[in-house]
C-alpha cells in the first residue's frame, strides 16, 4: 500500500515538473520543445520570393507597347533574370499597363446654313489632358500573389515624338524603382 502511495506521489510530482517546465518556457517567451517529426512550414515573404526568382514573364495588359519594350530590355540588361515566353515557366509574372491619352483633337465639319443657303465650315478644338500613367505589377507565378506594384505618371506633351519620349522615361523610372526594390531585398 505504501508503495502505491509512493508511486502516485512520484507520478504527481513528475507531471507537476513537466507542466512547470512547459509553463516556465511559455513565460520566458520560449516555445516548448517540438518533436523532431514536426517541422513548421517556412513562410515565404514577398522579399524572399523576389530574391529567389530567376525566370520572368512580362506581359502588356492595356495600352501602349512602348513601356513593355523599355522595361523588358532594361531588365534583360541587368543579367539577373531569364525572360521566358509563358507564365507556366516563370517565377514572376510582370504586368505592364498604360492608361489615358493626352493630346489635342481638332475636328472640322461643314453644314448648309438655312438662312443663307451657303456652306458653313465649323471647327472645334478639344484638349484632352486625361492623366497618362504606366503601371507595373509583379506577381508570384505560383499563387498569383502580388509582390510589388508601382505607378509612374507620364508628362504631358503636344508632339507625338515628345509623347513617346515621355512614355519611355516613365517606363525607365518604373524599371529603376523595381531594380532598387530588388537591390534592397538582396542586401537583407
Amino acid at each position: 500500500m505504501r508503495t502505491m502511495r509512493w508511486l502516485a506521489m512520484l507520478s504527481a510530482v513528475s507531471v507537476g515538473l513537466l507542466f512547470s517546465e512547459h509553463g516556465a518556457a511559455m513565460c520566458q517567451g520560449q516555445q516548448p520543445p517540438q518533436p523532431a517529426s514536426e517541422k513548421r512550414p517556412l513562410i515565404e515573404t514577398p522579399s524572399m520570393r523576389l530574391a529567389a526568382a530567376r525566370n520572368v514573364f512580362i506581359t502588356r495588359t492595356h495600352g501602349s507597347r512602348i513601356p513593355v519594350d523599355v522595361i523588358r530590355s532594361t531588365m534583360e540588361g541587368w543579367g539577373r533574370f531569364t525572360m521566358v515566353e509563358s507564365p507556366e515557366k516563370a517565377d514572376l509574372i510582370i504586368e505592364i499597363s498604360s492608361t489615358g491619352d493626352s493630346g489635342v483633337q481638332v475636328s472640322s465639319s461643314s453644314k448648309v446654313s438655312p438662312e443663307s443657303g451657303r456652306e458653313e465650315k465649323l471647327s472645334s478644338t478639344r484638349k484632352d489632358i486625361s492623366p497618362t500613367e504606366v503601371k507595373m505589377t509583379v506577381f508570384d507565378s505560383r499563387n498569383k500573389r502580388g509582390l510589388w506594384t508601382a505607378t509612374e505618371s507620364v508628362r504631358f506633351a503636344m508632339k507625338e515624338k515628345a509623347k513617346k519620349n515621355n512614355l519611355v522615361e516613365a517606363a525607365e523610372r518604373l524599371a529603376s524603382k523595381f531594380h532598387e526594390r530588388l537591390e534592397s531585398t538582396a542586401a537583407k
